[in-house]
């Protein structure tokens, strides 16, 4: 079938097998959509033009915020004044790093080597949470994943499911300082360096056009320490509003969005979504984390090599 604003030919089944991988992955991690939605765009389908494919992107993460995040607020694992503050400070972060893409990264040339290079840095990172070291040095966030992993494995088999909310997510306190309570843990946060966070978070994801997910889980579980299990959900909230910033700010900048190419994404993404969402619960954290290093450090190589002359 041709997509004639994409300028491309593509199959609708293979758009939506590619948008059940992307909502899979981005719902069950919470991040790495925009990154797979954008190496789709790029290398699977041929699109040509960096400034169509941004926004694209972003339509395909705002699929799991939508779908995802009832289910997630109905099981209390989404920190909601955390994804509010990282919201805001978001606005206006993608205003800015959209505009800046848009006018100094409309080449592919440009475009996809800055591509590559954050996605390689998160990979690495990501890569160190894997290791034993790191993992020993969390010893509250370790506590809380194996209570809550515990209990839903105790009250699946008890049929009562509906009572996982009452560990979840609970606030003691809120305001500059904020306290809550996971699975019995207590975790601590600042609330403006979080809005800055969201910030810079959102300046860079608009940049790159995509979630920002690949950014914020590793924010929060490395320099927050929060749980894997909240961090998902809190990541796809806080996304829905910069990325829906992002993407008007893109149109409005003159940016082509091929519609029908996207309701065959779309349909796969929102499918992946609420098939991750339920069983999300159920895989290691760390088994997440690895599955998501191997994916980005294979993207950013592939898209940082052709500087030196090298192809993957």
């Amino acid at each position: 079938m041709h997509f004639a604003i994409a300028g491309v030919d593509a199959s609708p089944i293979g758009l939506i097998l590619w948008g059940i991988f992307v909502g899979y992955v981005f719902t069950t991690v919470g991040a790495a959509g925009g990154i797979l939605a954008g190496v789709g765009h790029m290398s699977i389908f041929g699109l040509k033009s960096a400034n169509t494919i941004k926004p694209m992107n972003q339509f395909l993460t705002l699929v799991s915020p939508i779908v995802g995040t009832p289910l997630y607020l109905r099981e209390k694992r989404i920190i909601v004044p955390v994804a509010i503050a990282l919201g805001l400070g978001g606005i206006t972060g993608a205003l800015i790093g959209s505009t800046f893409s848009s006018s100094l990264l409309k080449d592919m040339k440009t475009f996809q080597p800055y591509f590559g290079f954050f996605t390689l840095a998160i990979a690495l990172r990501l890569g160190y949470e894997c290791t034993q070291k790191f993992i020993d040095g969390q010893k509250s966030v370790k506590k809380a994943n194996e209570t809550f992993g515990a209990k839903v494995k105790e009250l699946k088999a008890a049929g009562r499911m509906s009572e996982l909310k009452e560990i979840g997510v609970n606030f003691q306190k809120i305001g500059v300082q904020s306290t809550f309570t996971f699975a019995g843990q207590e975790f601590k946060y600042n609330t403006i360096f979080v809005f800055f966070a969201g910030l810079i978070v959102a300046i860079i994801s608009a940049s790159l056009g995509v979630g920002g997910g690949f950014l914020l889980v590793p924010f929060m579980t490395s320099v927050l320490g929060f749980p894997m299990f909240i961090v998902a959900g809190t990541s796809v909230l806080s996304i829905l509003v910069t990325s829906a910033t992002s993407i008007s700010n893109y149109i409005s900048m003159g940016s082509a969005v091929d519609i029908t190419f996207l309701a065959f994404e779309l349909t796969g993404v929102a499918i992946g979504t609420v098939f991750a969402a339920k069983v999300s619960k159920y895989i290691n954290a760390r088994y997440l984390k690895i599955g998501l290093t191997v994916i980005l450090f294979y993207i950013g190589l592939k898209y940082m090599l052709p500087l030196v002359g090298i192809s993957i």
